[in-house]
């Protein structure tokens, strides 16, 4: 009963001081919402990113050209993409079997100039395998993907992009019509020559959206061959890999086994001298993870900072109410009060300051983040039941800790010297 009665009187104490107690709050209210809007801007942040890498394709195993150097140092001459080849993504696919999904091969050609239906437009064309649609998780949205035996006879057919088809073709159908890709090469005696190519369209990729500022909608997909022999004139080699493992806990040993096919393949003994490189996508996300983190470690510390001066502020004003309530003090130690039963009392007055202005902090901090989004639709914000979680008990243990000097003095006061106080 005696702790209903301390919190009874702590409460009392605070409605009767209603201004000073709104403003001693106001430090805890804007420490917690800064803490709930900052933290919330890295956590969308976060998974903006991931999102965004897992929007390439997920449990991807990805294998690149590394250059080599020799002993003295010396990096080997050339394009380093001759390192991998159809042949390299065929023996894995071979080797591997069953252990994975699929794999699937790219060759970058380069932007080209695009016409077609009387439109001119400008788009990256990439050479790529039948496989493409299910490591990269993009299904064709109109029309059908290329097949194997396109990729055999080096077939000039391709798969556009949704952004591409609305700039050539606009709301019309582009399938089984043509575009030409044309490139002009500078000529010493003057002007230039032309190089076109014509493309049978067989599909249209589903909308994707961009990818780190890239949009991925505009592009042509074209055999990997077709690549290779008319665009590139780079006959067999290949600019990447990609193996989509079964699942992201096998992604692992799916990156160990691919690392040992390729050792063998290229008759490399030492690791450390391979011509390529192989990345899974737990390790690109974990690294990712790691800044992202890191990032929202740092926002939510620039907010603890204000809800440290909160605290401070609040221990300010309850010594200032010990010094006003001393006779009060020594009054209720006269007629019995304990030690503790004071100490308690202004102990339940802090909590109760930073306690309610935890809740009140929570409220302005979503309003802050609805507004941000409002302002800046494409920035993510993400307030998780962990963050509101911690500020508040954040903001309590402020309240213990930063209003326990103030109550332990009230607790100490002698009933004799706090009678005598004016």
């Amino acid at each position: 009963m005696k702790t209903l009665d301390s919190f009874r009187s702590a409460l009392q104490s605070l409605i009767v001081n209603k201004l000073r107690s709104a403003l001693t709050m106001l430090g805890v209210i804007i420490g917690v919402a800064s803490v709930i809007a900052m933290v919330a801007v890295g956590n969308g942040a976060g998974a903006q990113i991931q999102s965004t890498v897992l929007s390439l394709g997920s449990n991807l195993v990805t294998v690149t050209p590394q250059q080599v150097s020799d002993p003295s140092g010396l990096r080997g001459a050339g394009g380093s993409s001759m390192n991998l080849t159809l042949d390299d993504m065929r023996a894995i696919e071979a080797q591997l079997g069953d252990t994975i999904k699929a794999v699937h091969a790219e060759q970058q050609a380069g932007r080209w100039q695009i016409t077609a239906a009387g439109q001119n437009w400008n788009s990256n064309v990439v050479g790529v395998t039948p496989e493409y649609p299910e490591v990269r998780d993009w299904p064709v949205e109109e029309g059908e993907f290329f097949t194997e035996t396109d990729v055999s006879v080096n077939a000039q057919v391709a798969v556009i992009g949704s952004a591409t088809a609305s700039q050539l073709f606009g709301s019309s159908s582009p399938i089984g019509l043509n575009l030409a890709l044309r490139q002009v090469f500078p000529d010493p005696r003057g002007g230039g020559r032309a190089r076109i190519i014509n493309f049978r369209i067989v599909g249209v990729l589903k909308e994707k959206g961009a990818t780190f500022g890239f949009n991925r909608d505009d592009q042509i997909l074209v055999p990997t061959t077709t690549a290779q022999r008319t665009l590139t004139g780079r006959t067999n080699s290949v600019n990447s890999i990609v193996i989509k493992a079964l699942a992201s806990e096998t992604m692992a040993d799916t990156t160990e086994d691919v690392r040992s096919i390729l050792l063998q393949r290229h008759r490399i003994a030492d690791p450390a001298n391979a011509d390529f490189q192989v990345l899974n996508q737990n390790d690109t996300l974990a690294a990712l993870s790691t800044i992202t983190q890191t990032f929202t470690i740092l926002l939510g510390a620039i907010g603890g900072i204000s809800l440290l001066v909160g605290g401070i502020g609040i221990m300010n004003i309850m010594l200032v109410s010990v010094n006003e309530r001393t006779r009060e003090i020594g009054i209720r130690k006269a007629v019995g009060a304990r030690r503790m039963d004071i100490l308690l009392q202004f102990l339940i007055e802090s909590i109760a300051l930073t306690g309610l202005g935890g809740i009140l902090g929570i409220l302005l901090g979503w309003g802050i983040t609805q507004l941000v989004q409002q302002i800046q639709p494409s920035l993510a914000v993400l307030i998780t039941a962990g963050t509101v979680i911690i500020a508040v008990g954040v903001s309590v243990a402020i309240g213990v800790v930063f209003g326990l000097y103030p109550a332990m003095r009230a607790a100490s006061l002698h009933p004799i010297q706090a009678l005598r106080s004016e």
